[in-house]
C-alpha cells in the first residue's frame, strides 16, 4: 500500500460536497491538502483548526488564477503529488431551454478547469517523475440522460481528456485516472434529479474512499477508471 502521509494534494471544488469529503479523507491519511474553491468563507470554515489544510481562493476557469495558485503551492511545498479535479457545475433542463451561454459555462468549468489545473501541475510532476491526477467524471460521461445535455457533454469531455492525457504521460511517471459516480447526495444531484430519494444516493464519503483506494493501491496494477453506481441500480452502467 502506498502511504499518503505528507503527500501534497490539491483538491478543486473543495468547499462542499464531494470535494469537501475528499479533502477531509486525505487529511485523515496525513496528506497536506491544498483546498481550491471560489468561496473564501467556506474554505476558511473548512480549514479552521486543521493545520494540514490550506485554503486557496481560485476560479478554475481563469488561467492566471490557476497558474498563480499552483505556483504558490509549489513555492510553499516544493512539490505536488496529487491533483483531484473535482470542481464542477451543472445546468439541467430540456435542450430548448438551455442557453448557449449556460452550455459553454458548464463545459468551461467542468472540462476547462480540469484542463487548466492538469496543465499547471504537469511540469512539476514530470520533473518529479511521479504524480497522480484524478478527474471526476460521472455516469453521464458514458451514458446519456435526458435534460442533461450540457452536463453530459462536459463529463464526456472530462473522460476523453483523461484517456488522452493518461496515454500522453504514463511513461513519465504520472498516472491519470477518472472516477465516474452515479447519483451522489449533493445539492447538484437534488437539482438534477429531484425525483430521486436522497437516502438512496451514494454518499460523498463513498467517493472519497474511492479516491484513497486509487491513490494507495499497489502501483503494479493500475486502475484507470472507477465506475461507482448506486447500490439499488442495475449493474454495468
Amino acid at each position: 500500500m502506498i502511504d499518503l502521509k505528507d503527500k501534497v494534494c490539491i483538491v478543486t471544488g473543495a468547499s462542499r460536497g464531494i470535494g469537501k469529503a475528499i479533502a477531509l479523507r486525505l487529511a485523515r491519511e496525513g496528506s497536506r491538502v491544498e483546498l481550491v474553491a471560489r468561496s473564501r468563507a467556506a474554505l476558511a470554515e473548512l480549514a479552521r483548526g486543521q493545520p494540514t489544510l490550506t485554503a486557496h481562493v481560485c476560479d478554475v476557469t481563469v488561467p492566471a488564477e490557476v497558474e498563480t495558485t499552483v505556483a504558490t503551492i509549489l513555492a510553499s511545498r516544493g512539490r505536488v503529488d496529487v491533483l483531484v479535479n473535482n470542481a464542477g457545475i451543472g445546468v439541467f433542463g430540456p435542450l430548448e431551454s438551455t442557453s448557449y451561454e449556460d452550455f459553454r459555462r458548464v463545459l468551461e468549468v467542468n472540462a476547462g478547469g480540469t484542463f487548466l489545473f492538469a496543465k499547471a501541475v504537469l511540469p512539476a510532476m514530470k520533473m518529479q517523475a511521479a504524480g497522480d491526477i484524478i478527474n471526476m467524471s460521472s455516469v453521464v460521461g458514458s451514458k446519456g440522460y435526458p435534460e442533461q445535455t450540457a452536463y453530459g457533454a462536459s463529463k464526456h469531455a472530462v473522460l476523453g481528456f483523461t484517456k488522452a492525457l493518461a496515454a500522453e504521460v504514463h511513461d513519465q511517471g504520472v498516472r491519470v485516472r477518472s472516477i465516474c459516480p452515479g447519483g451522489v447526495d449533493t445539492d447538484m444531484a437534488g437539482q438534477a434529479r429531484p425525483d430521486l430519494d436522497r437516502s438512496s444516493l451514494i454518499r460523498p464519503e463513498d467517493v472519497a474512499e474511492a479516491v484513497v483506494y486509487l491513490l494507495t493501491a499497489p502501483p503494479t496494477a493500475v486502475v484507470d477508471n472507477l465506475n461507482l453506481r448506486r447500490r439499488g441500480n442495475a449493474p454495468w452502467f
